[in-house]
This record gives structure tokens, sequence and C-alpha cells, in this order.
């Protein structure tokens, strides 16, 4: 069982109200005290995916202590005793988290991505690492090498973080996530076209050859990775083998894209450059539909207005792109 200790301080005058707004909730453990004649902080163990309707109800509760508020939300990793998991005969029925599908708060998930989208060298230079073994193990047609290089491809978190960003209707997350992403696609692509510069690679290997057309089973494995990515992180299971499949359906078309660009193969890049589109439309769109799925919301009512029609909107516009390039491929093949 997953549980997260959540640390609120407040004005010591408001212990009582935040005391209060919590207490008919399910929670695991709950004590407090006072830190000073103007500062108290409340202590509240709580199960991971219940973590957000106990902060969400803190901030409605406390919403005129401004930035006196703060609250903290710590991973725990044993407690004594350890607490027992509530049965689902046991939860109060007014949880708005009575729910088969457990996930951590929005505000968790939300810095978890935050953070694998941070713009850093490490990411850059793990997206050219990636990409160089990916060129090797390509013009081999070497598929352990392939592999080997989806594993240090960072490229799950501007993906998921595009679909998070539509979700919360977040601009200048959205903004960030395609930054990111720009960033180390471009990067890939550069070497990718380097290595097909320098070296000599054999356009009609198998494994190049197969990542220069589409076929329907290449959208479900994008869509299922897309899904993968989304529901890995908004449950707090690991990610790192998920950030596996993306890659897989990212880095390989990329990379030949770039490589044959440079052999002066075009035909070959554009069916290259096909895919890669298809599958980040693909990714990304089963990513916005995981996250509504499992209850991924902004936290105020306005917010969730505005989401609620940009994902509308971006679920349509990806729909209509992956139906017209899925149709436009299929009528020139």
């Amino acid at each position: 069982m997953a549980v997260r200790l959540i640390e609120a301080f407040m004005p010591a005058d408001r212990l009582e109200l935040a005391r209060s707004s919590v207490s008919s909730l399910d929670t695991l453990s709950i004590w407090w005290e006072k830190l000073s004649d103007e500062q108290a902080q409340l202590h509240i163990l709580v199960e991971a995916e219940r973590s957000e309707e106990i902060t969400d109800r803190l901030r409605s509760a406390l919403a005129d202590s401004g930035d006196e508020l703060k609250i903290v939300s710590l991973p725990v990793e044993a407690s004594i005793p350890a607490p027992e998991e509530t049965k689902e005969k046991d939860r109060k029925p007014g949880s708005i988290l009575h729910r088969k599908m457990h996930r951590v708060s929005r505000e968790e998930l939300y810095a978890d991505v935050q953070e694998m989208m941070r713009t850093s060298w490490p990411n850059i230079v793990m997206t050219i690492l990636s990409a160089i073994v990916c060129a090797v193990g390509l013009a081999r047609s070497n598929v352990a090498v392939i592999i080997g290089a989806m594993v240090i491809a960072p490229l799950l978190g501007p993906n998921v973080g595009l679909a998070l960003g539509v979700t919360f209707a977040n601009f200048g997350f959205i903004l960030r996530a395609l930054r990111e992403n720009i960033f180390r696609i471009g990067a890939a692509f550069a070497f990718a076209v380097a290595v097909g510069f320098f070296f000599n690679i054999d356009s009609q290997a198998p494994e190049i050859v197969s990542r220069t057309f589409i076929n329907s089973t290449d959208i479900i494995i994008a869509l299922a990775a897309g899904a993968a990515g989304a529901l890995a992180l908004s449950t707090g299971a690991p990610a790192t083998l998920i950030g596996v499949m993306v890659a897989a359906a990212l880095m390989p078309p990329l990379v030949v894209t770039g490589m044959l660009t440079a052999l002066g193969d075009y035909g070959g890049a554009l069916g290259a450059l096909q895919l890669l589109v298809v599958n980040l439309i693909s990714i990304n769109l089963a990513g916005v539909l995981t996250f509504l799925a499992v209850g991924i919301r902004p936290g105020s009512e306005d917010d969730v207005s505005k989401a609620r029609i940009l994902t509308t909107m971006v679920v349509i516009v990806w729909l209509v792109l992956l139906a017209a390039l899925t149709a436009l491929i299929v009528s020139s093949a």
C-alpha cells in the first residue's frame, strides 16, 4: 500500500477548522501541534490515492489563509506500526475517490512529470547517445542493440507532459513540453543525420526499411505506449520500462528519418517521418484519454471548464489528423 504524509502549515487560529474539514475523510492517522503562537502544523497519514482529496479539502477550507497555508506531500517508506489498508466496505461513501482505480494526487503527478521534462544536459546527452546506439542497431539490423538504445532514451516525459498539460489546460506546461520535445527530437535527428552522412549505411537494411512505412499495428503500439505511460505515472507505478515502450515508438523512425535524409533517400525519409508523426499523435491522444479516464482534473472549477473545452478540441484535432494521415498513407501504398 502506497502511503503519503501530508504536512499542512497554517495560522494557529485555523488549526481547528483544518482538522474539522478533513475529519470525515478516509485517513490512516491525524495528529497536530502548535509550532508557535502564530503557526500550527497538521500531520495526516493517508493512502496515496486519497491525498488529492485531503489537499483539496484543506485548500478549500483555508482559502482565506493565502500564502500562510503551506501543504507538503511526502512519500512514506515505512511506519511503525504499519498502517492497515482501509477495506472497501469501510470506506466512507462520500469520498470522491471511492473508486476501483487508485491514483496519486494531481500535485504529485504534476511534480513527477515536471521533473522528467527538466531541461538539462544529461537529458540531451542521453537522447544523443540513444540516437547513436539506435542508428548502429538499425544499420546492423540488431534488435538487441535497438532495444538497448530505447532504455536510455528520455522521451517519455515531454510526451506525457504534453498530454498532462492539455488535461490541466495549463498552457505554460504545454509550451514547456513542446519545447522539450523539440529539443530532444531535434538533437536526436541532428546526430542521426551526422551518422548517415559520415558512415556507410545500407538504406536497405531490414530494420531501416521496416520504419519507412506504417501499418495498423504501429498505431496500436503507439496508442498502447501513450496509455501505458499516462497510467503508470498517474497510479505511481514505476515508469522506467514504460519509457522504453514510448521510445521504441519514436526513436527508431526518428533516427531512420535523419539517416535517410543524409543518404538522399527522401522517399524513405518521408515514410519514416510519417510514421514518427503518427506515433507522436497516437501517444499524446492515448495519454489525454487515459488521464481523463483515471479522473485527472484541474483543482479549480474554472480550470475544469477550460480543461473540458481544451481536451475536447485537442482530442478531435488528434483524431482528425490521425485519420487523415492514415488515409493518406494507405492511399499511397
